[in-house]
């Protein structure tokens, strides 16, 4: 199998013929086939729209460009962190790898670049560290253009996985953070903070409110979008509802995009499936993740659904590949009864084949892009996100969620304005959460828990799948009345457990499953 992963950019930038639909407050651009990510920006009366690629399904990536004259980048957009950084040319990420492709900053071509000479590092959740300084230079994205805009240049790295590091994919590209000022790395320590990108847009004029939309698309898609200071009604099925941004793990202050999961059940055809019902948990929403980390017992059962085998040397569960033709969807519940349901297709779940990877009885075998961690809360990576419309306003503290349309080529958009989010009616108030056994540290080191390849897998497993709660077939499922997958949240008697591990190692997933996985669980926490 070919190694393409971290090569995939510049095949999708190619097949990608953008252009931006105008009206009469729109700035309209084309999108350009470049090795260089394009992206697009549009102003809509105080509205800026900037299109990301999926990467393989990796990662979204946007282009911006910085300095005088500009120098452009490729960078991931991550929502849960809060800073831009991007690598020196004189970094030893880029002396010891092409940085070419990605952009490694040059500070001496740049007549606008400053230091400000201060230190600046952060741990992400896979162990891999940056360090350099805070700087100031001139950020462009698109026809937006902020002067004076601060950002972290790194200079040494350390802990990066072998193929890249498992927050990026790439092992060159810097990460655009848009979540709270307050959390920005260089704030922990010493409490100060400075203006980041999304607050700088509002303070330069061109959004009216610190707030944006995310909206990743189908999977099968090259590209979403991210749309500073609006909503875009065209691209998801009302009721659109608000969620109040909760501190994680019992913390005074709100530092993660967390709101409150209250059930999960499967809509396989008839009566809904119980996964998880009246509990209130942290449900993180995190846009550098690919994948969904559960609770231990969520998992459990979750996983039972699936008829799911856990391999010990691969942080992910393996399914039969024939479930994602299943017309079965799992439903997540927020803010109880009267909050926002997001349907998650199973299909959306179930990573492409692997050629090669079979089961025992010569069925193929497919990775599923979820998996259990020692943790009290939810993270819900890009999974998740893919059906669900969100938006963040980050001055109001709220999260408001609609099940996404895909594949929409027409916009609506309503610039966001005061404290009300256009669209929502209702913002369902907080609950009384149970006393947290564990932080978001907790899963930190647990990113890259795979063995060491064995170079004799010949991708032969030696376990068959399990029995699923859902059948697969094009026109529709059939729940098959699964008992310990209606069970509730106890998850007894799991098909997923119940299974002995195979001794299974991925050499032959090195430059697929391997890189993948460690891509797809690298939450983007930061060490606090």
């Amino acid at each position: 199998m070919p190694c393409f992963l971290y090569f995939a950019l510049t095949a999708i930038v190619a097949a990608l013929p953008w252009s931006v639909t105008a009206d009469p407050h729109v700035v309209s651009m084309n999108f350009l086939k470049s090795r260089i990510v394009q992206h697009g920006l549009q102003r809509r009366d105080g509205t800026v729209l900037t299109s990301l690629d999926n990467n393989a399904d990796l990662q979204y990536l946007a282009n911006i460009s910085i300095g005088t004259p500009p120098q452009d980048f490729i960078v991931q957009l991550d929502t849960g962190s809060s800073d831009l950084w991007i690598p020196s040319a004189q970094s030893d990420l880029c002396r010891t790898q092409d940085c070419s492709t990605t952009g490694a900053f040059i500070y001496r071509r740049s007549t606008s670049f400053v230091s400000t000479g201060e230190d600046w590092q952060i741990s992400y959740g896979d162990n891999s560290e940056y360090a350099g300084v805070l700087v100031e230079d001139t950020v462009t994205f698109g026809e937006a253009t902020l002067e004076n805009a601060t950002f972290a240049l790194v200079i040494q790295s350390a802990n990066v996985p072998r193929g890249g590091s498992a927050e990026f994919g790439f092992t060159t590209n810097g990460v655009w953070g848009i979540s709270f000022d307050s959390t920005q790395s260089d704030s922990i320590d010493d409490g100060n903070q400075y203006t980041g990108i999304v607050a700088l847009m509002k303070q330069e004029g061109l959004i009216s409110r610190v707030a944006y939309s995310l909206w990743l698309n189908d999977p099968d898609a090259a590209a979403g979008s991210i749309l500073f200071g609006g909503v875009d009604s065209d691209k998801f099925d009302p009721p659109l509802i608000g969620l109040p941004i909760i501190p994680l793990s019992g913390n005074s202050q709100v530092s993660h995009m967390n709101v409150e999961f209250t059930s999960l059940t499967l809509d396989a055809g008839g009566d809904p499936l119980v996964v998880q019902d009246n509990v209130v948990r942290s449900a993180i929403l995190d846009s550098g993740s690919t994948g969904t980390i559960l609770p231990t017992d969520l998992a459990t059962t979750f996983l039972d659904f699936f008829g799911a085998v856990i391999d010990p040397s691969i942080p992910q569960p393996l399914v039969a590949c024939n479930l994602a033709s299943a017309d079965a969807a799992f439903v997540y519940q927020f803010g109880g009864s009267s909050g926002p349901k997001i349907r998650v297709p199973v299909a959306d779940l179930i990573e492409p084949h692997i050629e090669g990877l079979q089961f025992r009885d010569g069925s193929d075998a497919c990775l599923l892009g979820v998996r259990g961690a020692e943790i009290d809360f939810l993270l819900l990576g890009d999974t998740f996100l893919r059906s669900a419309y969100a938006v963040y306003d980050l001055e109001s503290k709220t999260i408001a969620l609609a099940q996404a349309r895909l594949n929409v080529t027409t916009s609506s958009v309503q610039e966001i304005t005061g404290d009300t989010i256009p669209g929502v009616k209702t913002v369902v108030p907080s609950l009384p959460m149970p006393t947290p056994t564990s932080t978001a540290s907790a899963i930190l080191g647990q990113q890259t828990g795979f063995e060491e390849p064995d170079p004799n897998f010949n991708g032969q497993l030696s376990e068959n799948p399990g029995r699923p709660s859902f059948t697969p077939g094009a026109s529709g499922a059939q729940s098959t009345g699964s008992s310990s997958g209606s069970s509730g949240s106890s998850g007894s008697n799991s098909a997923a457990s119940s299974h002995k591990a195979p001794n299974v190692a991925a050499a032959y997933l090195v430059c697929g499953a391997v890189s993948f996985m460690s891509i797809l669980f690298g939450g983007m926490f930061i060490l606090r």
